[in-house]
């Protein structure tokens, strides 16, 4: 039929129940008023099993509202959260936003071949296929750290192309000045833990269950010096997501990793953190200055823990 819009629409003028809308954090707030307002309507005061059935209902909303919010589909097109008012939600489904606007997006467990087959064109000699499995569910932030976000939590604009603005990625960053962005945000977020991820969760999110070198066609993916970039930084989530919805994973700013770089090992592993020791952290993910070949799901850079370069960025896992 046709659509005929209406105004001011008020519902029913009768009905066998109450319609509770809002947010969950005060829905039990919600109950405890509809509790008083119904005996004044007299409908409690006549049914006594009514009020017993509503009781057990009142108290779980008011003893177990995340309980009972787990049941509510987190696939529905937008996030669940108990905190929209304040424009913040919670770990609660498969995506969330913290504080100062970072998302995040669930990383299910999983296997997947690391590196890429000696017969694949343009591979280094450090790029070696082996099995990895990742038995954990992690979270990954959608795009790079972006230079709002850096400086909301220190303070200060590092970057070389501070002018791009605060939805470029945050770069000119060290290994250990994103160490000191991740402990100022777990002490201000206080939930859960924020941390670089490992070079195995880099590559496995890169690739969300493909195996070629790039998630889709390169322009679409992201910056590279050569193709689109023009030969600068440029603002996050402009680019064609992975099926996992990440942004930038091919190109904009290579992205720290909190591996130590070594040698893959010969067979498979269960999760890979890296070496113990050693003398350069890993990057991953290609920039705006290099061509497509340094920005495949299996290339690997490495910068001491104290290098600075206008293509260093970050972006940052967080984990239950």
């Amino acid at each position: 039929g046709v659509f005929q819009p209406i105004q001011h629409p008020g519902g029913p003028d009768s009905g066998t129940g109450t319609a509770i809308r809002g947010d969950p954090e005060v829905s039990h707030l919600l109950l405890l008023e509809l509790a008083v307002y119904l005996p004044e309507e007299g409908r409690f005061l006549k049914d006594k099993r009514s009020v017993l059935l509503i009781l057990p209902a009142i108290f779980l909303f008011l003893c177990l509202p995340s309980f009972l919010w787990a049941f509510v589909p987190d696939d529905l097109g937008f996030v669940i959260s108990g905190q929209e008012g304040s424009e913040r939600t919670t770990p609660s489904g498969k995506t969330f936003t913290n504080s100062i606007g970072m998302t995040f997006v669930q990383i299910p467990p999983g296997t997947f071949m690391m590196g890429i087959p000696s017969s694949e064109p343009n591979r280094d000699s450090d790029e070696t296929q082996h099995r990895v499995t990742l038995t954990k569910p992690y979270y990954m932030q959608t795009t790079e750290v972006t230079q709002g976000q850096w400086k909301a939590v220190m303070g200060n604009n590092p970057s070389y192309f501070d002018s791009c603005g605060n939805d470029c990625p945050v770069e000119q960053v060290s290994w250990n000045d994103c160490q000191e962005f991740i402990r100022k945000l777990n002490q201000r977020e206080g939930n859960g833990t924020y941390r670089l991820p490992t070079e195995a969760e880099w590559e496995y999110a890169c690739q969300a269950g493909t195996t070629r070198p790039y998630y889709t066609d390169l322009d679409r993916a992201g910056w590279n010096y050569k193709s689109n970039s023009g030969g600068k930084i440029h603002p996050v989530a402009q680019e064609a997501p992975n099926a996992w919805g990440l942004y930038g994973m091919h190109g904009n700013a290579w992205e720290w990793c909190s591996s130590w770089f070594g040698n893959y090992p010969g067979g498979s592993v269960t999760d890979p953190k890296g070496p113990s020791t050693g003398q350069y952290r890993v990057l991953r993910g290609g920039s705006w200055y290099y061509n497509s070949r340094y920005r495949r799901a299996a290339i690997r850079l490495t910068g001491t823990p104290e290098d600075r370069y206008s293509n260093f960025g970050f972006r940052v896992a967080w984990t239950k």
